[in-house]
């Protein structure tokens, strides 16, 4: 397939493009501008691109140059300044030239979110907080990134919140629960889903026997009349996009992964249920600063919003 290059103004200026089983990247006007040569690569992010080659993984910048070399076991991309990046065993933060502004002494890190990252340490989770570098250990089996200002945490198998102090703004009562957007968030208590804010336990209980995550004002939503189709629905449980879906996933930057068939491929609608990206993937992601990785054919690779695919 050629390479298919025409992203938007405000989303990446080199885009990621499989060639072949090679990692490479490309201008929007689709001149090659790195020459695939990489294992993986992941679009830019405060002007560095995560890479593999040799097994290890490294950082680059856009001009191909190596900013950081390939000798991690595992990374992930820059945020907050730095990037979480794993060496015998052990996760520490380096900045963009590679010089470590977290230790590397924790048993897990994650990228920084609202200037505080998850980590692991000892066998306890808790959050690494950018400023001061202070770790707030719990006694939580994990915890999540943040998310307007709260982050997830799990205890003895139930879910709460707490905020970037370490405070216990809602307690691990629930079964399920997703990440705060738009002053709500989704969760489960018993066998009953619903809306909760920041400010109350209890849930504003909609008849639906499954709800994902709140983001974009929606939320994919299976009720036992619909069968096993997902459709969409807001936060007063008004179905806002019919329920005609095998599978569903969140919206991001307006679009939103479905699957019709479980037999059938992968496409986007956007918040109005309009098919925007047809179906043609084994697999696809959110979108994420103007691109989402899909697969197809065993290849991954990326395409922005209008299904322009990076892939030759």
């Amino acid at each position: 397939m050629a390479l298919s290059l025409c992203l938007p103004a405000a989303a990446q200026d080199l885009i990621p493009f499989n060639s072949h089983g090679k990692w490479g990247f490309a201008a929007p006007g689709g001149r090659v501008r790195i020459r695939p040569r990489y294992d993986y690569a992941e679009p830019f992010s405060e002007g560095r691109a995560l890479v593999l080659e040799g097994g290890r993984y490294g950082f680059i910048d856009k001009n191909g140059k190596v900013a950081i070399w390939p000798r991690f076991q595992s990374a992930a991309a820059f945020s907050g300044g730095c990037a979480p990046v794993e060496s015998r065993g052990q996760w520490g933060c380096v900045d963009r030239d590679g010089h470590p502004v977290v230790p590397f002494q924790y048993d897990k890190l994650l990228q920084f979110s609202e200037g505080a990252a998850p980590a692991e340490k000892d066998g306890r989770w808790g959050l690494l907080l950018a400023g001061s570098g202070k770790f707030i250990a719990g006694n939580y089996e994990e915890v999540y990134p943040p998310s307007e200002g709260l982050a997830r945490v799990r205890v003895k198998g139930k879910y709460g919140y707490i905020d970037l102090s370490g405070r216990e703004v809602l307690p691990p009562v629930y079964e399920e629960a997703f990440p705060f957007s738009g002053g709500h968030a989704t969760a489960k208590m018993g066998d009953r889903y619903g809306f909760i804010d920041r400010k109350a336990l209890t849930l504003k209980f909609r008849p639906f026997i499954l709800i994902g995550p709140y983001s974009g004002g929606l939320a994919h939503a299976q009720s036992l009349k619909d069968g096993n189709h997902c459709g969409y629905i807001d936060l007063e449980g008004r179905q806002i996009i019919p329920a005609s879906f095998a599978m569903c996933a969140a919206f991001d930057e307006g679009l939103a992964p479905v699957l019709p068939d479980l037999k059938g491929k992968w496409g986007y609608i956007d918040r109005n249920g309009k098919v925007v990206i047809g179906f043609r993937y084994d697999r696809a992601d959110g979108f994420r600063d103007g691109l989402a990785k899909v697969a197809r054919g065993g290849r991954s690779f990326y395409i922005d919003h209008s299904g322009h695919e990076y892939v030759r």
